[in-house]
């Protein structure tokens, strides 16, 4: 039998770096997978990867398809270190240099990034999500030693389910932010629509438009598809895709009715769908108990010290570091769920007064006892431009639908509604960003399990 101690002939020096994901030419990769794998070489490679063949192309694509696949869905899910290591595990010659990009390179598009461009600043845990991934990285070069070794395998389970977590929520979070998109698309073809059959008109902005609402479609759809909860997406899956063919047959053929049957079914999508994902995705933040990997970095660091690798202050500190890292990250992740979701309630209940204000404002009056506190309980004891801005839309709203001038109500709940919504839209992306940066642990801590398995 194999000492697990032993290290495995396929591995690569201890001291190679293993390149960052930005730093790998994605041509060049697909170019060498082609290269050194045939179709059943490739499904085993798939398997010791943990990913299904089956699903990353149809039974007639040919292997460049399904590679080009493959590394999309690494870089998605931030594991392209993962792909590397798996690859100079099944094939040893292929060196870092064979991969790494050059300036001179002509690169074609690169996989989509599950990172949108929207995301300029990364949130106040940047810096302790940077300290997290380096201590695990160092804790990785320390795997080997059997005294690290025997405290990491106890606490493996609780090492997979928090990367697996990580992997669930920035699928739903970038999912949750897709449908936020398609319903800004969404309000552009209704309020057109509404403009028929009187204005003529309509049909040219509608041309406009409708190709790109069903460019969001297809953006939503190609995310879910290949999410971790496909499955469970698919019956709304299918109704998007009757949406979107309706859509195109409907502006081609000016047909009013398909347009109209068209909208009703996307606006019930769209009032049902994010409260659901948002409901899922607070629901495995939840789950994410980072705390555990605080309490098994303890152990190892307890360990550590009672071994003659005690003396290497450096990397010791950089692995307790990374306990009290994971901590911040926890008690902001906390933080932005638990107001991504108040601000998920509100924009549920404004929507749905949205649908009744043009026949009048007695259901933003009967609703205005609930959104008032729920927005000053998000508000109070902010002093950022965003609070100050709802803050005086919400008082003159209120005085407003007190004094009964529908009009002005009207006018004002708009921008009610856009102040609250731009706030939401902050928090989507610092969490977006938070769950990104999560997966770059989620990477690390990917790396050392491979050690041990």
């Amino acid at each position: 039998m194999t000492d697990p101690t032993q290290s495995n002939s396929t591995e690569m020096p201890e001291d190679e770096v293993i390149p960052e994901a930005d730093q790998i030419s994605h041509r060049k990769l697909r170019q060498t997978i082609v290269d050194l794998f045939n179709l059943e070489d490739f499904r085993l490679f798939c398997y010791d990867l943990d990913v299904n063949f089956d699903d990353l192309a149809g039974p007639s694509d040919p292997l460049s398809m399904r590679i080009s696949k493959l590394i999309e869905h690494f870089q998605r899910r931030q594991r392209m270190r993962i792909l590397l290591i798996t690859l100079r595990e099944a094939r040893p010659a292929v060196t870092w240099e064979q991969l790494i990009r050059q300036e001179n390179d002509e690169e074609e598009a690169e996989p989509i990034s599950s990172l949108p461009p929207a995301i300029s600043q990364p949130p106040s845990s940047a810096s302790d999500t940077f300290i997290a991934n380096r201590s695990f990285m160092a804790l990785f070069r320390l795997m080997r030693l059997p005294e690290t070794r025997e405290a990491v395998i106890s606490f493996q389970t609780d090492f997979e389910a928090a990367s697996e977590q990580i992997e669930l929520m920035n699928d739903y979070k970038l999912l949750h932010d897709l449908f936020q998109e398609l319903e800004n698309r969404y309000f552009l073809i209704d309020n057109d629509r509404k403009r028929l059959p009187d204005d003529d008109l309509a049909w040219d902005s509608l041309a406009l438009n409708e190709p790109e609402l069903n460019t969001k479609i297809d953006d939503l759809l190609g995310i879910a598809r290949q999410s971790s909860f496909a499955q469970e997406a698919e019956h709304w899956v299918t109704q998007l895709e009757k949406v979107k063919a309706d859509m195109e047959t409907a502006v081609e053929e000016f047909d009013l009715d398909t347009l109209n049957k068209a909208t009703r079914l996307l606006y019930r999508i769209l009032n049902r769908q994010p409260s659901r994902i948002n409901a899922q995705l607070i629901a495995t933040a939840n789950a994410l108990r980072l705390d555990n990997l605080e309490q098994a970095i303890t152990v190892i660091c307890a360990n550590i010290d009672a071994s003659e690798f005690g003396s290497d202050f450096e990397v010791v500190t950089q692995i307790k570091d990374g306990a009290s890292a994971l901590g911040g990250i926890d008690e902001n992740l906390h933080q932005l769920t638990t107001e991504h979701d108040a601000w998920q309630n509100i924009d549920d209940e404004l929507r749905r007064v949205e649908a009744t204000l043009d026949s009048g404002i007695e259901e933003l009056e009967d609703s205005w006892y609930d959104l008032e506190p729920m927005a000053r309980q998000l508000i109070d004891g902010h002093t950022e431009k965003w609070a100050t801005d709802i803050d005086e839309v919400t008082i003159t709203l209120g005085e407003t639908i007190d004094g009964g001038s529908i009009v002005k109500a009207r006018r004002l709940f708009r921008r009610f509604r856009s102040q609250t919504g731009r706030r939401f839209r902050q928090v989507d992306l610092e969490l977006l960003s938070l769950c990104h940066n999560l997966q770059k642990v989620g990477e690390s801590l990917d790396l050392l399990l491979r050690t041990v398995k």
